[in-house]
């Protein structure tokens, strides 16, 4: 096979494919909603059940739904990907349905419950720094389903530094912004949210079509 061949082979085209377009709809899906409802552009960005989680949860779901088939294939780090998809799977219903952010209104906030040593977060606001910790403390274990994809690697980091920020961002007690300020905050807090998320995907996605073109041909 020559060069110019193995460069259009399908497992390349999907993967340039996959990676396109996860970069088309990170920049896409904000500036389309922002669009949709201008002035009032941050109303199907910032706020909590719109139009941006809801995709950052269908995201989501199809990212624990690729764990699952890469534990499937039987690849020696099945439970390595049983453990991502769980996590990832747990994330999708918390961005559905809000969860850390019903426990920090109802419970944690009214309590004034806070973190001594986190003096710039608000009270019950360091549920998301919680979910970052574990997920680091995880991700020397998880990490290892990537290794033998560099391209799926670097999708795995570049989602992991997006995530920090997002999580940086949104861990910033609001009452310090003024109200424009914070409608910016937390929309590129959502934005992201929304590139790390795609980024796992693109990850994921890497790594199955990896473990694909390993799969012996029946032809």
């Amino acid at each position: 096979m020559s060069a110019v061949e193995a460069a259009v082979t399908p497992g390349t085209a999907a993967r340039r494919v996959l990676v396109a377009g996860a970069g088309g709809v990170a920049v896409a899906t904000p500036l389309v909603l922002g669009a949709a409802r201008w002035p009032r552009w941050w109303l199907e960005i910032a706020p909590e059940q719109t139009a941006m989680t809801w995709l950052q949860s269908v995201v989501l779901v199809l990212v624990a739904a690729g764990c699952a088939l890469a534990a499937a294939a039987r690849t020696g780090m099945g439970r390595g990907w049983l453990l991502l998809g769980a996590g990832f799977a747990a994330l999708a219903v918390d961005e559905r349905f809000a969860v850390h952010e019903r426990v920090r209104d109802q419970l944690l906030a009214p309590a004034d419950v806070t973190v001594p040593f986190l003096p710039w977060v608000a009270p019950g606001d360091f549920l998301m720094l919680a979910y970052a910790v574990a997920g680091l403390l995880v991700l020397p274990r998880v990490a290892r389903c990537f290794r033998d994809d560099r391209g799926a690697r670097i999708a795995l980091l570049t989602g992991i530094a997006c995530a920090l920020v997002a999580v940086g961002t949104d861990s910033i007690d609001p009452a310090t912004w003024t109200l424009a300020q914070e409608r910016v905050q937390q929309s590129l807090e959502e934005c992201f949210e929304l590139a790390a998320d795609l980024c796992f995907a693109v990850a994921v996605g890497l790594q199955l079509l990896s473990l694909m073109s390993r799969l012996p041909s029946r032809a």
